[in-house]
């Protein structure tokens, strides 16, 4: 264990001068209170993205040094800004890994257009959101308080042996819009023609009718057994559609790979990202078997069925 609680800093603004100037605010004040930051930009990209390294090997290179930063830290710092509530789909990965491996998990979200995606507020430590640097100061001192009385230890990713076939599924789909709605059903329909069991984001009904009615759309109890399902799967099925995936679906991925699931990724959507290439964040393309896209249940399917 270091001397120094480590902090892996989680946010989705790095790539502008904007983003990273809000970082270097950040990482300060957590400096200022005695712990260390691991800054996924100095660390892993802003020299990477200056070298002629191909964007293949550029892509795998920043993903395992990321994901490493979050093994070696005791806790994550998470700037959970943009529209909507929804945060960008990479730090909905990271956050997603996170959670899966015990990490406390802070959040800073100052953005005005609407709150926090709920599932993601349920992964926070004491279901906190900070408004502003006073109050991440506050719950970051607490929060390191214990970490450093409970001697937490960092942790590694060491998948094991491929030991069961894939019978389980669960599939990671938008269910927001009844177009959305519809096209994961048929999804459902199509995974289990197939032959497997599918297991659909739990309580999707219950969610849409909540939303629908004014009341709160995901309860502690729906990400409980939203949680459990993903733990009992054999593989996750994500279906990434949009110019950036949602933040539940990116939440998945990271969760689901971290518990060494396979993660199987669906793209209909044509359009591509300036994040170093790509069709999706290069956080859930890398943590994708074989880093692939495919385009229909089939041949997910298909691939599912030769894993071993």
């Amino acid at each position: 264990m270091p001397a120094k609680v480590k902090f892996y800093l989680n946010g989705g603004g790095l790539f502008t001068v904007q983003g990273r100037w809000w970082d270097d605010q950040v990482e300060s004040l957590i400096s200022d209170l005695g712990a260390e930051v691991y800054n996924p930009w100095r660390e892993s990209k802003e020299k990477q993205l200056r070298t002629h390294v191909p964007a293949e090997e550029l892509r795998k290179e920043i993903f395992t040094m990321d994901r490493n930063g979050v093994d070696i830290s005791q806790g994550v710092i998470m700037l959970g800004e943009g529209a909507a509530g929804e945060v960008s789909s990479g730090t909905a990965w990271e956050t997603g890994y996170a959670y899966a491996r015990n990490k406390p998990i802070i959040c800073m979200r100052t953005d005005l257009r609407g709150e926090l995606n709920l599932m993601m507020k349920e992964c926070l430590l004491e279901g906190r959101i900070c408004g502003d640097l006073g109050a991440l100061r506050e719950h970051a001192a607490g929060a390191i308080e214990r970490l450093m009385q409970a001697r937490a230890a960092p942790t590694s990713y060491d998948p094991p042996a491929r030991l069961r076939s894939i019978d389980r599924v669960f599939l990671s789909a938008p269910y927001y819009t009844a177009a959305e709605d519809a096209f994961a059903r048929e999804l459902e329909r199509d995974l289990s023609g197939l032959g497997f069991e599918v297991m659909f984001p739990p309580g999707a009904k219950d969610v849409r009718e909540g939303l629908a009615s004014g009341r709160q759309g995901v309860s502690p109890a729906l990400f409980k057994e939203k949680v459990r399902c993903l733990d009992e799967c054999d593989a996750v099925v994500a279906l990434l559609e949009g110019p950036d995936c949602n933040s539940e679906t990116g939440w998945d991925c990271g969760y689901g790979y971290s518990k060494y699931k396979p993660v199987f990724g669906m793209r209909t959507d044509f359009r591509t990202l300036g994040d170093i290439g790509g069709q999706v964040n290069l956080m859930i393309e890398q943590s994708l078997v074989d880093s692939r896209l495919y385009r229909s249940a089939s041949e997910i399917g298909q691939r599912v069925k030769t894993w071993h």
